[in-house]
Formats: C-alpha cells, structure tokens, sequence
C-alpha cells in the first residue's frame, strides 16, 4: 500500500509545469476546499473579524497610493501658492491622509497577526482532538503498525509541532491572503481607471504570473515531500537516538555514535535530495520564463506610462499613481512569508492525519460486534476453538488450530519456548488482534458478537513490556480502573501489592513522579516497578475486569525473583480468572492449571503435579530450567 502511494507522489512530481498546472490544479482547489471546511473550526467571531481586519489590510495601501500620488502632485501648486493658500490647505490634507493610512496600516499589523495566531491554535486543537479519536477508532492495534499509517503519523506529528507548519496555520495563512489579493486587484484596477485599461490588466498578469510560477514550485515540493514521508521517518529516529536516554548506554558503550551520525546523514540526504532536484528543475527552468513574461509586461507598461507623462498626457500625480499601483500589485508575485509555507506545507499536514484517519476509519469499520457484555461474563469459562492467526499474509502462523479452555474463577499458567506464541494469544483475547480462523468464546459466546472495547474493558494485562508512566504513582496504579480508582482504592491496592511502604517513604507519597526527569520524582528499580504493576492490576479488578493477564512482566528479572512474584500474585488473586504467560517453567507450579504451548497448539495441559508425572515435554523443560529452584524457598522480590 505504501509503495503504491509513493509512486502517485513521484509520478506528480515529475509533471511538467503544464501538466502541473492543469492536473495539479484540481488537488490544489481540493486543498482549499478542506481548508474552508476547517475555517469554522476557528469561531465565527474569530474568522469574521480576521477575514475583516484582511480586508481592511488590502484596502489601506490602495488609498496610501492615492493619498502619496495626491502629495506629490500638489507640491508644485502649493509651492506656488504659498502658505495660507487653497493649494496648501490641499496638501496639508492629503499629507495627513497618508500619515493616517500608513500608521493604520502598521498598527493593523499585530491585529492581523493575534487573530491569525488565534485562529491557528483554535483549528489546531480541533485537530489533535480529532487525531486522538483516530488514534483510538476501533478496539484493534493491527493498523497501527501499518507502514503507510506510520508514515502519515509521523509527518502529521511533525507538522503539528512546527506552528508554521499546521494544518491551522494553512488555514490563518489563507485567510491572509485575502489582504495580498485584493490588495493586487485594487492597484490594478485604479491603474485601468486612472490610465488605460490594458495597463491595469498588464500589471495583474505580470504579478500573477510569477505567483503562479512560485506557487506551482512550491506544490511540486510538496509533493516531492510527502513522496519521502519513509526517509524522513528513518533519519528523525537515527536522529532520536542521539538524544534518547534510553539508548544512551549502548551508544557509548559500543561507540556507536559516529555510525548512527552516518546512517542519519544518508537517510537525511535520501530525503532531501529530490526536493533539491525539483527545486532546480522547477525554478532555473520555468521560473525564468515566468519572470521573463512579467518583466516584458511591465516594461511596456511603465515604458507607455513614461511616454505619456514626457508628452504632458499623464500628470505627475497619474504618474505616481500608476507606478506605485505597478510596483503594488507586482508585489502578490514574491515569497509571502505569512502564507506560503503554512498553505503548502500546513495542507500537506491535513492531507497525512486525514490519511491517517481514513486508515483507522477502514479498521473500525471491519471489526464486528456491537452487543452489550453480560456484567458477571466469563462464568464458566473463555475457550480458544481451533484458532489460527499470523501477522501478515504469507508468514508463518503463529496460532495454528489452538484449542484452549480458561476456567472462570481460576488460574491458567500458559508456558513455553520464546516465540510460542504466547503474547499473540493474549493478544488475541484481548481483541488486539482477531484470528484468521476459528473463534474465541466467552460462556459460548464468540467475543467478536460483543463491542470490542466494552470487552477489553473486561480484561486487565500486565504485558511484559508494561508501560512505565512518567507520572505520579497514583496515576500509574489508578489507570488499572481508567484512572476513576480513589486515593482509598489506590492505597488498598499497593497495601495488597506490597508497595504500600515503598510508596509511603518516597518524597510526595502518591503524588511522586516515576521518573528523574521530573522535579522531586524518582526512577524505581525492577522489582519495585513490578509492585507498582500488580497494584495496577489489581486496581483494575476493582474497576470491575473478570479476567486479569500477566504476559512475562517478570522477565528482566531472575528466577527466584520471578517465582517469589508469581506465588505473590497468585496467592492475591485467588478466586480471580487468571492468565499468567512465563517462558520459565518453575516460576508457574502453583496455578491451577498449565498448559505447555508449542509451535502455536498446545502441546499438553494439566495441574503441575499431572505433568510431571505425565513426564512428557513439561517434565523435561522443567528439570532442565529448574530443577535446582524446587526444593528451595523462593526469595523475596
């Protein structure tokens, strides 16, 4: 999918300048068209009184034109008059005129540029608002490991963290455009009121002409750019990980700084070297006719306008008029620094997060179910009916035909080999993910017949991979209940947990963030992080999940560690359906059940006493990972 639009992409960018003209105008008019339907996002009394302050912008230099022209062609009868005379009381008046439109045109500056500021955030929240429920469409995480979705993410993330680049500020640079415009057909038009038709209509065609040549550059960048989105997300993260705490370590350590520099460098000119190509070729090509075009223009203009002031037909004050009105709509033709960039590259912002939208919007609209899930579900039991599921067509399955049975009220240990696939059944049970084949049932009941987040929210996991939220140890154990738990509820679970002295001695109690970034906050160690996650989880009980997951959260941790956080568990979560992944076979004897997984089936199952005596793969991975741990008492975590 992703190789399909960047091929679109480049196949635009390699248009010539009239085929960019007439097929790149419809995506163009397409753009403005998204921009007018943001507009409201921005207030009606926001847009109308920037829309007004644009108009009243491009008013002002048109009568500053007439006012100055004014000046200039009375000096000469004020001169003669004298003081005191009718020609100087004239002057007088048109000096003042102008002071007054150029200081209002300076003063309006600031407006123009408050409101536009204020339309921008304004249309930007609205944005993320709507990022964040595209982000969260559907139950599923599938999508969002979608190469074309990962693209659009990041140059969308990008530019709404660049304020010239949003999809807002498209939107206030648009607006602003109203001023430059009318500013350009006004001095036109005094031109071919004032002087001749055919003047006015040559200057306007002299400006246009090069806006068009720089506006059409710059939308071949555009999508010259949006063709690389790839390159530029590879080089920002060989760029993040100079900077990223986390890889530090083994960036010094295996001195991998000068590497990671180069591959940065490469992916960095792999993303940029197109759009210097197309620079070149779009500006030291075409761009010179375009100027070309607009100097030949304008030199017959004001070549007539000085003829015809040598031969006594055009007074000084035309003459002036004329000029400045040229060099006034000429103007529309240069970079306008308050609007360019934004509308090209703001567009280009909106187009990438609606993309990202759309493929959220598709995910969604496949999942099925919609029906309420009973309050006291699972019952009896969730059962794997001859489950297979891989991640990508044509890879290997990683469930093939599982059958599995959880008891309600119970605890099942699933164990394994690294790459058994047992995070993808946990992820599968937590609708993460849906099977190719075969179904999941609750009760009897195929879970997809249920809304997918009403049933996650049934479910409580603690991955091993489980998140470390920089942020107070309130919310880190709160989330387990969608952060709805009270400071009673979250006492009651890190006291269950373990953590509640731990948490007691740190230097702001629950309010202490969980990270050393923060002022008064503090990084914990593993085994404390593991307390933290299981007072989670069992908030989450107590937020009403019936089935509580723990995928290898113990993992970084030795096996005495493990098992002394296992039995911990269990021992808290009695009566609780429970699922509990380990690739350690020792650390899990006193679940209720096991089940050995193998090659995506499950291999056996049974209590830990039955397999052993079963003697079959669970008794032999047993003895070999930890026959030394049996007969010894596990040590604290």
């Amino acid at each position: 999918m992703a190789a399909g639009v960047a091929m679109v992409d480049e196949d635009a960018a390699q248009r010539s300048v009239w085929q960019e003209f007439t097929g790149g105008m419809r995506s163009r008019w397409k753009q403005r068209r998204i921009i007018l339907r943001l507009l409201p996002q921005g207030g009606s009394a926001v847009v109308g009184a920037a829309v007004l302050a644009q108009i009243v912008a491009g008013l002002l230099p048109v009568g500053f034109v007439i006012a100055t022209a004014a000046v200039v062609a009375g000096v000469p009868d004020a001169v003669a008059g004298g003081l005191g005379s009718q020609a100087w009381l004239d002057l007088r008046t048109h000096l003042i005129a102008a002071a007054c439109l150029f200081f209002a045109t300076q003063l309006l500056l600031p407006v123009q540029t408050f409101l536009g500021e204020v339309l921008r955030w304004r249309i930007d929240d609205g944005v993320r608002d709507q990022l964040m429920v595209d982000s969260f469409r559907g139950s599923g995480i599938a999508v969002l490991e979608d190469p074309e979705l990962l693209d659009q993410a990041a140059d969308g993330l990008n530019n709404l963290r660049m304020a010239a680049w949003t999809p807002g500020a498209a939107c206030s640079g648009f607006v602003a455009l109203l001023s430059r415009y009318l500013q350009t057909v006004g001095a036109a038009v005094i031109i071919a009121v004032e002087y001749v038709w055919w003047a006015g209509a040559a200057v306007l065609v002299a400006g246009l002409t090069i806006r068009f040549g720089y506006r059409v550059g710059l939308s071949v960048f555009g999508r010259v750019y949006v063709s690389l989105q790839r390159e530029r997300r590879r080089s920002r993260y060989y760029r993040d990980l100079l900077f990223t705490p986390a890889a530090a370590k083994e960036i010094r350590v295996f001195e991998l700084r000068e590497w990671i520099g180069a591959r940065y460098a490469d992916a960095f000119l792999a993303g940029s070297t197109p759009v210097w190509r197309q620079r070149r070729r779009i500006f030291y090509g075409p761009y010179v006719i375009y100027t070309l075009v607009a100097f030949l223009l304008l030199t017959t203009t004001f070549g007539a306008v000085a003829g015809a002031t040598a031969r006594g037909t055009l007074t000084i004050g035309l003459f002036m008029i004329v000029m400045q009105a040229a060099l006034a709509s000429v103007r529309i033709g240069g970079f306008i620094a308050e609007s360019d960039v934004q509308t090209e590259y703001g567009m280009n912002g909106v187009t990438s997060l609606r993309r990202l939208g759309e493929l959220t919007a598709e995910a969604a609209a496949a999942e099925t179910g919609s029906a309420p899930v009973p309050e006291d579900a699972p019952i009896r039991e969730i059962r794997f009916e001859s489950v297979t599921f891989r991640y990508a067509p044509g890879t290997p399955a990683v469930l093939d035909g599982l059958d599995l049975t959880i008891p309600a009220g119970a605890s099942l240990a699933i164990v394994g080999l690294n790459g058994a696939g047992k995070t993808t059944l946990v992820k599968l049970l937590a609708r993460l993910y849906e099977p190719e084949s075969g179904r999941i049932t609750a009760d009897g009941v195929d879970i997809r017949t249920f809304a997918g987040l009403a049933w996650q929210r049934k479910i409580a996991a603690i991955f091993q991979d489980f998140i470390h939220f920089e942020l107070p140890v309130r919310d880190n154990v709160g989330f387990g209940a969608s952060g709805t738990a009270s400071d009673a509820a979250v006492t009651e679970a890190l006291q269950r947990a373990g953590a509640l002295d731990m948490v007691e001695a740190l230097p702001l109690g629950l309010d202490t963030p969980l990270s050393r970034q923060y002022t008064d906050g503090i990084e914990l160690s593993g085994g404390q992080w593991q307390r933290i996650a299981t007072a989670r989880a069992l908030s989450a009980v107590d937020g009403g999940a019936r089935v509580l997951v723990l995928d290898e959260p113990t993992a970084a941790l030795d096996a005495r560690a493990e098992v002394a956080f296992f039995e911990r568990f269990l021992d808290l979560t009695r009566g609780v359906t429970s699922l509990v992944i380990s690739h350690r076979f020792s650390t899990v004897r006193r679940a209720d059940r096991i089940a050995v997984l193998e090659h995506g089936r499950v291999l056996e199952s049974g209590t830990h006493t039955e397999l052993l005596a079963a003697d079959g793969r669970y008794a032999q991975l047993f003895h070999l990972q930890a026959a030394r741990f049996i007969e010894e008492e596990p040590a604290d975590a």
